[in-house]
């Protein structure tokens, strides 16, 4: 599939319904307002749904599943590519900057900082692999969000030490899209829970059927991938996932698990 295809599908007709629904989510146009990283984090920390797109499972074309999920009212987006070419994934990321901007859905990047600078994404995800936390604010700036994947306690403490804004702790459950990464399983996530000062997003497999047993489990946030983007109605489930969270929260899930 060539970066035409990844960004608007082979239909140029497509490209223009695609354009007519962006423009559902645009506000009425004004002079944006600078963002601090304060505005960012307040943001972040409000957030509950976290949703990590990857055109290898998608039904559609990716930028049709990103007004997908953002209409269906996703917190966050992470565009994530291991093999995409930098020139590919640059176009792509550009145009996901342009409708999470219009939306005020915060955008993260995962592991390529540069052009997470270059598109001016509101932050960067990076993995145990990847580039230090300082190199990254090098890079974007520290006015920008950086996350980093944990899979053990000791990764979380020094990914709080070293100034991590967020981690995420899991995979929870078996994943096929991380399957080099065995599952930690909720107790990681109370662990965190109970020790983590920052932010934490849970994910791995979770889907509708676990999502209780992850929020009883302490966390407030999740991150969504296969779940979602290979649903029938995509976005339908992403506002499923946001009203189970919210409910959740709130107290209404019917035989809630306290403590």
């Amino acid at each position: 599939m060539d970066c035409y295809n990844h960004v608007v599908g082979s239909n140029k007709g497509n490209y223009i319904k695609l354009l007519t629904r962006v423009n559902t989510i645009i506000m009425n146009p004004k002079l944006l307002i600078p963002v601090t990283k304060q505005n960012l984090l307040k943001k972040f920390s409000q957030a509950s749904l976290y949703v990590i797109l990857s055109s290898g499972i998608t039904k559609k074309p990716l930028l049709e599943i990103l007004v997908d999920i953002v209409q269906g009212g996703a917190d966050i987006v992470q565009l994530r590519e291991k093999t995409m070419s930098d020139s590919e994934f640059l176009t792509l990321a550009r145009e996901f900057r342009k409708i999470t901007s219009q939306s005020k859905t915060l955008f993260i990047v995962n592991d390529r900082a540069e052009i997470a600078k270059k598109v001016d994404a509101d932050g960067l995800h990076i993995g145990q692999s990847d580039i230090e936390i300082s190199v990254a604010y090098k890079i974007l700036g520290n006015h920008k969000i950086i996350g980093v994947s944990t899979h053990t306690i000791i990764q979380a403490r020094k990914a709080m030490r070293e100034g991590a804004d967020y981690i995420s702790a899991g995979p929870v459950f078996y994943t096929h899209t991380k399957d080099y990464e065995p599952p930690v399983g909720l107790k990681y996530v109370r662990e965190v829970k109970k020790e983590i000062a920052i932010p934490f997003v849970a994910l791995g497999a979770i889907n509708l059927n676990n999502l209780n047993d992850v929020l009883n489990a302490g966390a407030s946030c999740v991150a969504i991938c296969s779940a979602i983007l290979c649903s029938d109605d995509v976005t339908q489930t992403t506002r499923l996932f946001k009203t189970m969270i919210n409910n959740y929260t709130r107290g209404n899930t019917p035989g809630r698990k306290r403590g």
